[in-house]
């Protein structure tokens, strides 16, 4: 396993990033209580170090499992958790909320500090909130030793750009941006860069659009993008390519994110990531995949 130091910190971080999101039961596919243990133990006998989790995903049922999974080992590992989204609609950045929340999160780890915390999903909420009440809030609790890196989450890029440049943050986590059907994110890890901000790289699946089978009603893409990935997937199966390897192998070795946070669905998948972390990159496949994007 690769590990990546973040920029002006001591934490270093494997390049394999474990998503807890599925362990809200939020996807198509259910995870039980032991094939979450399972996924645990696994990544960390297989050097993955990172775990990245939020109350919002399955309303505070994934950080009541990882914390479970984890048990003592909690101490080990670098986390990363959030605040602000509870719910598909409810948002909440108040100090008095963003204080509660880490609180919670804290006891439910049995730790003393987290290590990274995001403000969740930034782009539902006036960016004034953000930057005047939640990261001074996040920035106080970080000086009292509870917290060692701030940062944000969310989807547009020139919003995360545009929020780093006027507040200092440690890192940012941007998902589905860097994947085999939108590299948007490459044209701006050396922005992040010359900020002093590390960069995290969520969902190489694209939360599940880039499987067979995988990807939840709620999946906020466009219809006509859904229809596009539809006839992907069918000339994928034709071409004998399996898409989720190559969108797994396309995220992994880019060079612009310290870390890859990859959904762990199910212990079958996280083998079957491993084993293609650890794999020559199938190029072709993927070279094959982007054209066929392209073309469609």
């Amino acid at each position: 396993m690769n590990y990546n130091q973040l920029l002006n910190h001591d934490l270093t971080i494997s390049e394999f990033g474990f998503g807890a999101s599925p362990f809200g039961n939020i996807y198509t596919q259910k995870l039980h209580d032991d094939d979450v243990q399972l996924c645990v133990e696994t990544a960390l006998e297989n050097g993955i170090n990172y775990f990245d989790v939020a109350p919002y995903y399955g309303k505070g049922l994934a950080e009541k499992r990882l914390a479970k999974a984890l048990g003592k080992n909690s101490q080990k590992i670098i986390l990363s958790t959030k605040v602000g989204r509870y719910d598909h609609n409810e948002f909440n950045f108040s100090a008095e909320s963003i204080i509660q929340s880490i609180h919670h999160s804290l006891s439910l780890f049995s730790r003393d500090h987290l290590d990274i915390v995001f403000c969740h999903d930034i782009e539902f909420v006036d960016s004034d909130i953000i930057l005047n009440s939640a990261l001074p809030t996040l920035e106080k609790l970080k000086q009292q030793g509870k917290i060692r890196a701030i940062g944000i989450s969310g989807y547009p890029l020139p919003l995360l750009y545009s929020i780093a440049k006027q507040f200092p943050l440690d890192i940012i986590l941007s998902y589905s941006q860097l994947t085999l059907i939108n590299q948007n994110l490459k044209s701006y890890s050396q922005k992040f860069h010359d900020l002093n901000v590390n960069v995290i790289n969520a969902s190489p699946f694209d939360m599940g659009l880039l499987t067979q089978g995988n990807c939840p009603a709620w999946h906020p893409a466009s219809q006509k993008l859904k229809n596009k990935i539809a006839t992907l997937l069918e000339k994928c199966t034709q071409n004998e390519i399996k898409i989720e390897k190559s969108a797994f192998q396309y995220s992994l070795n880019t060079n612009n994110a310290q870390s890859h946070l990859t959904g762990i669905g199910s212990h079958k998948k996280l083998k079957q990531c491993l084993q293609w972390y650890y794999e020559k990159k199938d190029a072709s496949a993927i070279d094959t995949i982007i054209k066929l994007f392209n073309d469609l």
